[in-house]
């Protein structure tokens, strides 16, 4: 049997097409009917994941040591019990605040995402401000922060015109490892088959870089560098919108006043990029207003990361390609201008309040200190759901360290993880193949149907939030039952509900793009011409960062201001890492057999100049050395941009496959550097050393076993 439907592997909502054989999923392909449909590596291996061995059917509670991995099963009613009262006990003991929640990416379909940002986030319904998630290490920083802050919406409200643009600029992204529906690459390829001048600006030369006219290999975390260098260039000989800056934005000239102190040398010196490269591509952008951007987390994790973003779009406003055909796009209108929120007491928000006022959550970053140390008060409690803060952030020891700690940890999961040895209690969670809910889509919802039963006693994300609150007193909140399930994701709209169960495909709100709608009032919600931000402005200075004591202007600083970090002369290379993969998704992924067969070893990607550089050879071990840590990994030689490596995250777990279990990205990373406005970790831009290991073990002395 063959059933049309939503690939349940990753949040990621690809349209797929399912055979079922004996009630078990036995082949997931592409729905080729869909104009998104598409199954991707992950995606087409569903059959080993959903069955895969190593799946928790059960509930289980902690019987040994925290971190022995010994658990005995339950029954739900027992866990769900346990994990209520014990959560009530520490609220009653040190406060609402000691309660934590995270969800994370593999969490992320869109009931269980309700749960934690809907109207009652979880513990928020008990008194606690400290319901977060991966948003503290994804994606916020540049599709909210930058965006809110420069012209007063998130980026999931803007969208590059490909379709009519003559110029693609790809910055800090690699499309071609998308998870979803590659839309964005498809009008790549379509853009580039009509002759569109493809220019990809990237340390890592493969993905998307390998289809560029032009490929920009830049230092990792330097994009600002290169984004304030080319603002210089255009602005100083006069080639911007002065139309559009006079009218239209706000601190055009205090900006300029600092464009003016920039030094070109100094910029191409941090960026990697030559001051002839530098005039080259200003040329070629203010050849016309027909160009589109593409861009992502590439530009989060870096020191000056939400300025470095806000000055690409500066690039872009100032130059006249912003709401215009072939650039960057408003996909609605009647815009509010964004009220910060409230957030006061949740953990974090001292450090970076800005951060808080926008998404109205702390930042998961300063958990460690509060459960450690009681700053700024004690955390006892922690509910982690999808999870993997001892993979996904630096430092695996200091996790360690703060489950011991707790109280109270529970853990909803698919497999077994690092943090999921130290849970008290485990409750096993569903594929989003094995139950049924409603989806957003683009521009419209979609049914995701149930294809299969839930494996074992496995229940929905969404069920279990529910008993854990039903033992909590408020259980009311969040649906029992599949039906509940479906009108409480249409916000009781039955009519909705209805129609989204006749149409297979959804149902769609058609939002077609319409130009120059700053000049016409159709942004605003008050009908002016501008743009929904507190000036009414495109804001080159922000009033909203002013307000918080930052520098309202992009400012660019480089990593290697840090002097903590290491010298250039010590630590010569720049390392980034967690790319993205189209067979791991965040910290899933190696943990299957089949997948760790595929992708066999995490590796140092570096150029070919820079491994003769350093007596690095192809397929050899070497050590990466930050000031943090050092960790052997095998040499991979690539496209690179000179003075960096690549190395892929996610490393690091007992419960992983082959050499991913025993090389741990985050023993060479930190916790205690970032970006001062988003408290994002700095995980793209870490000065580091790599020596051969032959090298290593004569300049040191030492004998290490071998890696393979």
């Amino acid at each position: 049997m063959k059933k049309k439907g939503i690939c349940g592997i990753c949040p990621h909502k690809c349209p797929v097409l399912v055979t079922i054989e004996k009630e078990r999923i036995v082949k997931v392909e592409a729905d080729v009917e869909h104009p998104e449909g598409r199954v991707c590596p992950r995606g087409a291996m569903a059959s080993d994941i959903i069955y895969s061995e190593t799946r928790i059917t059960k509930p289980l509670i902690r019987v040994g040591k925290k971190g022995e991995g010994l658990f005995r099963e339950s029954s739900w009613e027992e866990a769900l019990q346990l994990a209520g009262k014990s959560f009530l006990k520490i609220r009653d003991k040190y406060g609402a605040n000691s309660l934590v929640s995270y969800v994370g990416s593999s969490g992320s379909e869109d009931a269980t995402s309700r749960c934690f940002t809907g109207d009652k986030p979880f513990f928020k319904n008990i008194g606690s401000d400290n319901d977060m998630g991966c948003g503290s290490i994804c994606n916020t920083s540049s599709n909210k922060l930058a965006s809110i802050l420069t012209y007063g919406v998130p980026a999931t409200e803007l969208c590059s015109d490909i379709p009519n643009s003559d110029i693609i600029f790809v910055w800090g992204k690699n499309p071609k490892t998308d998870a979803g529906s590659m839309r964005v690459m498809k009008e790549i390829i379509q853009a580039k088959k009509r002759k569109a001048l493809i220019i990809v600006i990237d340390p890592r030369g493969e993905g998307i870089a390998e289809l560029a006219d032009i490929w920009i290999p830049i230092i990792p975390g330097s994009d600002g560098a290169l984004a304030i260098a080319m603002l210089k260039i255009i602005v100083e000989s006069g080639r911007y919108d002065k139309d559009f800056v006079e009218n239209y934005t706000a601190g055009f000239e205090e900006f300029a006043n600092y464009l003016r102190t920039v030094n070109l040398k100094k910029m191409s010196y941090d960026s990697g990029v030559s001051e002839e490269t530098m005039h080259k591509i200003s040329d070629i952008f203010c050849s016309t207003t027909k160009i589109s951007l593409v861009s992502y987390t590439g530009l989060e994790y870096q020191l000056s990361g939400v300025q470095n973003n806000r000055a690409i779009q500066i690039l872009w406003a100032i130059t006249g390609k912003i709401d215009v055909p072939g650039g960057i796009c408003f996909r609605g209108s009647d815009y509010t201008v964004f009220e910060l929120k409230s957030a006061n007491q949740a953990i974090g928000s001292s450090e970076f309040p800005l951060f808080s006022g926008i998404t109205g959550k702390g930042q998961f970053t300063k958990v460690p200190n509060a459960v450690l140390y009681g700053t700024p008060y004690p955390v006892r409690g922690l509910l982690i759901c999808g999870a993997s803060p001892a993979i996904m952030y630096p430092n695996q020891q200091l996790w360690h360290e703060v489950y011991e700690k707790l109280e109270c940890f529970v853990v909803l999961e698919r497999y077994m993880s690092e943090d999921a040895k130290y849970a008290d209690i485990i409750l096993p969670s569903t594929t989003f193949y094995e139950y049924e809910s409603i989806v957003n889509i683009r521009d419209g919802m979609r049914l995701r149907k149930q294809m299969i039963e839930p494996l074992g006693e496995a229940k929905a994300d969404v069920f279990i939030l529910q008993g854990i609150a039903e033992n909590m007193g408020f259980g009311d909140v969040y649906p029992k039952t599949k039906e509940e399930l479906l009108l409480w994701m249409c916000k009781g709209d039955k009519e909705l509900l209805e129609n989204l169960i006749r149409n297979e495909y959804g149902v769609f709100e058609e939002k077609k793009i319409t130009y120059y709608k700053y000049k016409t009032g159709k942004i605003r919600a008050d009908r002016q011409p501008g743009f929904p931000t507190p000036s009414g402005k495109f804001e080159i200075c922000s009033a909203y960062i002013q307000q918080y004591g930052y520098t309202p202007y992009p400012e660019y600083k480089d990593i290697r201001s840090i002097e903590n970090l290491g010298s250039k002369e010590d630590y010569p290379l720049i390392m980034t890492t967690a790319a993205r993969s189209g067979l791991r998704f965040c910290s899933f992924g190696p943990g299957i057999k089949k997948i760790a067969m595929k992708e066999r070893v995490p590796t140092i990607d570096i150029g070919e100049k820079d491994a003769k550089k350093y007596g690095l050879k192809n397929g050899e071990e070497a050590i990466v050395e930050t000031v943090f840590g050092k960790e052997e990994f095998k040499v991979r030689i690539c496209p690179m941009a000179e003075g960096s490596i690549h190395i892929a995250g996610g490393t690091g777990s007992c419960y992983m496959e082959g050499e991913w279990r025993n090389h741990n990205i985050n023993n060479v990373c930190s916790m205690n550097y970032s970006d001062p406005i988003s408290g994002f970790l700095i995980l793209k831009s870490i000065p580091c050393r790599v020596l051969a290991k032959t090298i290593y073990n004569n300049k040191n002395g030492e004998k290490h076993s071998p890696l393979f």
